[in-house]
């Protein structure tokens, strides 16, 4: 073998040890004791009837002891407020969304206003589209009591049905196990490591207000990492843990909205950083794709292929997805690539919509 050939196998065969080493690390929310603290549930809602007629049955069938749901109907078009209206029970309460202000995109506005009117001692926020199993309220507030946490993500269970989304959303999860050093995220001295989704995404009130809440990061796309980072930079304790058996979400209903949603947060997601976003596209054609294309070529083509494929397969395996669809992984890597470079174009031109709303995040 020539230099270039132990460098990359050496470099594949590395990160196949580490997802492999991160899967100790990737322990899941699980049901727990009882926990006593007073937890506020925080759902932003904008054009969400038909997500909501499932999430808050889920939200008051949850065994916690002292709860509260609040949920902000954004302003919706649809049928929202009327779904709300229909559900009447002392725990749940429903805000009216006051007009967006310059300077905010609409989630970071909502979660805002809620967080105003929380009582609770811990704050969870999550999305419309998700699915609460009983135990997961309690669950994640009996992990800041035994773990003395400031901040919590449980990554939920996500339910694919579209081309594209069965392409792009594993690979969120992937990432994790291939790249994020998952031993190092409860570790106040390493603030890098930490990744968070805001499907379930807990904190400490103290720990919100400390921060500034989503006050501090207004204008932020990926609202959640902003806030999960904020936390480490603050030194305070961050724990993610997998909630693939507490929480689920179908996050598109079609790949158009699949194509929005990722064409809306690939770019940002890389700070809007064009070096970033290039190296980390480059970097995965290199290592996940070019091994499939060189195997009629290439001797050691299929031991890169395994080593590539390792890591998603065991990601695959402990998030639930259907094992055919990762054959695709090489594709899905080619994909992703792609509507990145869709979502810097849209980035670049203003050209960010969500909710039937309009952003030019390049005005300050």
């Amino acid at each position: 073998m020539n230099p270039i050939e132990i460098s990359y196998l050496a470099i594949q065969g590395g990160l196949a040890a580490f997802a492999i080493a991160n899967q100790f690390f990737w322990r899941k929310l699980e049901p727990s004791r009882v926990s006593h603290l007073k937890i506020s549930i925080l759902v932003p809602a904008r054009n969400e009837a038909r997500n909501l007629e499932k999430l808050i049955p889920s939200l008051l069938a949850q065994n916690a002891v002292h709860l509260e749901i609040l949920v902000l109907n954004d302003r919706s078009e649809d049928d929202t407020q009327a779904v709300l209206e229909g559900f009447q029970d002392p725990r749940l309460k429903v805000l009216e969304g006051q007009p967006l202000p310059t300077g905010w995109l609409g989630k970071n506005w909502a979660c805002h206003q809620l967080s105003q009117v929380a009582s609770g001692h811990i704050l969870i926020f999550t999305d419309a589209d998700t699915h609460w199993q009983p135990f997961a309220a309690n669950a994640i507030a009996a992990e800041f009591e035994q773990h003395n946490l400031d901040a919590l993500c449980a990554w939920a269970k996500q339910i694919v049905t579209d081309p594209i989304s069965s392409l792009i959303q594993p690979l969120q999860q992937w990432s994790l196990m291939a790249f994020l050093p998952l031993f190092f995220v409860p570790v106040r001295a390493f603030p890098v490591a930490v990744a968070a989704n805001g499907q379930c995404l807990a904190f400490t009130k103290a720990m919100y207000q400390r921060l500034g809440g989503h006050e501090s990061i207004a204008r932020s796309v990926i609202e959640d990492m902003a806030l999960a980072r904020a936390v480490k930079r603050k030194s305070g304790k961050f724990l993610l843990l997998n909630g693939a058996d507490a929480i689920a979400t179908k996050m598109y209903a079609s790949s158009e909205e699949a194509l929005a949603g990722y064409a809306k947060n690939v770019y940002p997601a890389f700070g809007a950083n064009r070096l970033a976003f290039f190296a980390a596209s480059s970097f995965n054609l290199l290592l996940y794709v070019l091994p499939w294309l060189l195997l009629p070529f290439w001797d050691l083509a299929p031991l890169m292929v395994l080593f590539s494929m390792l890591p998603r397969v065991m990601s695959d395996l402990r998030n639930r997805y259907d094992l055919m669809a990762t054959l695709f992984h090489p594709i899905g890597i080619a994909v992703w690539a792609l509507i990145g470079f869709e979502s810097l174009r849209r980035f670049e031109r203003g050209q960010i919509t969500w909710k039937g709303r309009e952003y030019d995040l390049r005005k300050p």
